[in-house]
C-alpha cells in the first residue's frame, strides 16, 4: 500500500492514543529477506504504532501548528523511501526521531528564507490561547513550550528525547549524532536550567497574582 494512501485520512484516533513511551520497538525482518508485500506491512505497522510518537516530537521540536500537518506528511514519506534500507542498527524511535529532527531542520530553514523574502510582511504570530478553552494540565504544557523555545537546537532535541519522550542516554546519543558522556552532561544541565528557569516563571505568575 502507498505511503500517501496512510497519510491522506484523518488521524484524530491516533493522536488521541499515543503509543506506550516504554515499550518496545516494532521488529522488522531483515533487509535482504523483504519483498514488496513485507515492506508494505511494516510500513502499515510503523505508521499505525509511532505516528503519534513523530506528531509529538515535531511539535515539540518547534513546528507550529499550521504546519504540523505538512511536517508529519514529510517524514512518514521519508520514512516509506528511507525503510527498504533500514539496517536496525539503532532502535527504530531513535530512526524515527532522527528523521522527524532533519524534516524539522529543514521546514525552520525554509520558513526563515521565505521570511527574508517578505521582508514586508509581519512575522505570523500565534494569537494567545482562549482561557475559556485551556483544559487542565494546558497550563504545565504551555510552559514546557515556552522552556523549549529558549533553547538551541542541540540542547532542544536533547530535552525532546531524553526528558519528554524517554529515550535511553545511549538512544539520544545516537539521534543526535553526540557521545554518551556529552547527553548525560547536557541532561544534568537542562535538568537544573529548566528547575530554575520553572522557579523564575512560577515567581513572577506569584507576583502577578499578588
Amino acid at each position: 500500500m502507498h505511503a500517501k494512501n496512510f497519510l491522506s485520512r484523518r488521524e484524530c484516533s491516533v493522536r488521541a492514543m499515543p503509543e506506550s513511551r516504554h515499550s518496545t520497538d516494532v521488529k522488522l525482518d531483515e533487509p535482504r529477506t523483504r519483498g514488496a508485500a513485507v515492506e508494505s506491512l511494516e510500513f502499515a505497522r510503523l505508521y499505525e504504532n509511532y505516528f503519534s510518537f513523530t506528531w509529538r516530537v515535531l511539535g515539540h521540536l518547534g513546528i507550529p501548528d499550521h504546519t504540523l500537518d505538512d511536517a508529519v506528511q514529510e517524514v512518514w514519506l521519508v520514512v516509506h523511501r528511507r525503510l527498504p534500507n533500514f539496517e536496525g542498527r539503532s532502535a527504530l524511535r531513535t530512526w524515527l526521531f532522527g528523521v522527524a529532527f532533519n524534516v524539522a531542520r529543514n521546514q525552520r530553514r525554509a520558513e526563515s528564507r521565505r521570511r527574508e523574502q517578505l521582508t514586508d510582511e509581519p512575522p505570523h504570530t500565534d494569537s494567545p490561547p482562549d482561557p475559556e478553552q485551556i483544559r487542565e494540565g494546558s497550563e504545565a504544557w504551555e510552559r514546557v513550550q515556552r522552556f523549549l523555545s529558549t533553547l538551541d537546537e542541540q540542547r532542544r532535541a536533547i530535552f525532546v528525547c531524553n526528558l519528554l519522550e524517554n529515550l535511553s542516554a545511549l538512544e539520544t546519543a545516537r539521534a543526535t549524532s553526540l557521545d554518551v558522556s556529552t547527553v548525560y552532561q547536557r541532561v544534568r544541565s537542562l535538568r537544573q536550567s529548566f528547575k530554575l528557569w520553572l522557579g523564575r516563571e512560577l515567581g513572577e505568575l506569584g507576583g502577578e497574582l499578588a
